[in-house]
């Protein structure tokens, strides 16, 4: 694998521009995996640096995703969704949504989440915090916060493999009114990265979720961080 260092095009852009094409012409099956920076470095004689830069760029691409202690590896499709989907208060109720319950309490609010859903701090909320998964593997981390008040008697089997909006209409009789979501890139570390089963460092989307009622009180605030590897968003306008 040879670049020309004396071209003005940056090397790690050369190096990316090489990958890519080894990716998209087939030469690197999905799922295969990449030789290791170092040995990508000697390939190219350049330098580390440069070959984990070129990296990163095509994860963020979509093309490679890298799995913690294991390494990087060539992307399968991404899954395309529309972003109205995905705040959409209308749901289907026999679509299979499964998720991997982590953690369920009912503790206080605490001041960034009382900020969030103009509580007071010491407001009992619930907090879930789930993976969401597909084919057995992780797609997204969701933090879920709902007033305890309004959501009496929810319990930890209720949310299995339920979607929040599915459980405010159908179990609490809840109005829905309307739903804000934030989208803006985000770096896991540690723990979210080990959940998501990528690479601490790893760029993924995060949304901000606040879901409306009727009486434009805040019933859901949730956080989530998707792996961008496994989706990617699109929306449409019609003139």
């Amino acid at each position: 694998m040879q670049i020309d260092k004396n071209q003005l095009i940056p090397l790690y852009k050369q190096v990316e521009h090489v990958l890519e094409e080894k990716i998209t012409s087939g030469h690197w099956e999905v799922g295969s995996q990449l030789p290791t920076e170092q040995e990508l470095s000697d390939l190219f004689d350049v330098s580390t640096i440069t070959v984990k830069r070129a990296v990163i760029e095509l994860v963020n691409k979509g093309y490679l995703f890298r799995q913690r202690g294991k390494g990087t590896f060539v992307s399968g499709a991404v899954k395309e969704q529309d972003i109205n989907s995905f705040i959409s208060l209308t749901t289907d109720s026999e679509e299979e949504h499964p998720h991997e319950l982590i953690s369920f309490s009912i503790e206080d609010a605490g001041i960034e989440v009382a900020e969030k859903m103009n509580l007071q701090k010491d407001s009992p909320v619930i907090k879930i915090k789930r993976l969401k998964t597909e084919n057995s593997e992780p797609q997204a981390l969701e933090y879920t916060y709902l007033p305890a008040a309004k959501c009496p008697g929810l319990t930890p089997n209720d949310i299995n493999n339920e979607l929040i909006y599915n459980l405010l209409k159908g179990k609490f009789n809840i109005a829905l009114g309307r739903a804000k979501a934030i989208i803006k890139p985000f770096i896991v570390l540690n723990e979210q990265a080990k959940l998501l089963n990528i690479e601490s460092g790893s760029a993924v989307f995060e949304w901000e979720r606040f879901t409306y009622t009727k009486q434009e009180e805040i019933i859901e605030y949730s956080k989530f961080y998707i792996r961008q590897d496994k989706e990617t968003y699109y929306t449409e306008v019609f003139f």
